[in-house]
């Protein structure tokens, strides 16, 4: 029974994992496709004012499909990837997908209700990924993160915020500004709308970190009344288990109990 759940977990995860790919490989086609925003397809996906007047609104979502460079594009999508692996397991892949099409919903929006009287196009997944972002922050704030040329783990809170800054840096003083803050904006309220279950920090709670029992739906929650027992030695299959998701999808990946899991058993092999 227990190996049962392991498996159905692991489908879980692989599904959601599906979408977040899924999302990434249909961003960088259509990039491909639109690299000429002169081209029949990119003039019909980006957003414009004028196009909203003639209800036109699919241009809302299809905007996201366009980006400006290939190195905004890459910036956009490694972001995505990382904190894209840690916040999918956690939602499944509909709200996955509905997270990342309300924050960059909301980017837009944002940026509509400040250059309505404008002439030019806006474009970009931007405000999609920052929202992705904030979701990740809020959901395993204290997951410890670890990146290349940076030797010691940085929690995701702080790691969320550092991208987030630094996608404004980029961005400066152009109008892109706004999807992502826009986009940080519509991440933060889908999760405290849809999602307050989920949430385990609220950067505009004034008592700051809300720890919860437990930040994974699959982590089993002893009732505090019980008699409490001692934590049994993981079984073959389950190192095994945890081993082989380590390979597939990155340490970053882990839940706290299975990186708990690890460390117990290489404890027990050095005591050995």
């Amino acid at each position: 029974m227990f190996n049962n759940r392991n498996y159905q977990t692991d489908d879980h995860e692989a599904g959601a994992n599906k979408m977040l790919f899924g999302i990434i490989c249909v961003t960088v086609l259509f990039f491909l496709l639109t690299m000429s925003l002169k081209s029949p397809l990119g003039a019909l996906l980006i957003l414009h004012t004028d196009s909203l007047k003639d209800f036109q609104l699919w241009r809302l979502l299809s905007s996201l499909l366009v980006n400006p460079s290939g190195w905004n594009l890459f910036f956009e999508m490694f972001a995505l990837y990382i904190f894209g692996t840690i916040i999918t397991p956690r939602l499944g892949g509909s709200k996955m997908l509905g997270l990342y099409l309300f924050s960059g919903l909301f980017g837009n929006l944002l940026w509509l209700a400040l250059n309505w009287n404008t002439s030019y196009g806006i474009y970009g997944c931007g405000g999609a990924v920052t929202g992705v972002i904030m979701a990740s922050a809020m959901a395993a704030p204290n997951m410890q993160l670890y990146l290349l040329f940076i030797p010691f783990p940085i929690k995701l809170r702080t790691m969320a915020i550092v991208f987030i800054l630094l996608d404004l840096l980029l961005a400066g003083l152009t109008p892109f500004a706004l999807l992502d803050a826009g986009g940080f904006i519509g991440g933060y309220l889908f999760m405290r709308l849809f999602l307050r279950k989920t949430v385990e920090w609220d950067m505009l709670d004034m008592a700051g970190f809300k720890k919860k029992k437990s930040s994974d739906p699959y982590i089993f929650v002893q009732d505090p009344g019980a008699p409490k027992k001692e934590r049994k030695m993981p079984t073959r299959e389950e190192v095994d288990r945890i081993l082989d998701k380590l390979s597939r999808t990155g340490i970053n990946s882990l839940t706290p109990d299975e990186v708990k899991t690890l460390e117990e058993v290489r404890e027990q092999m050095n005591k050995k």
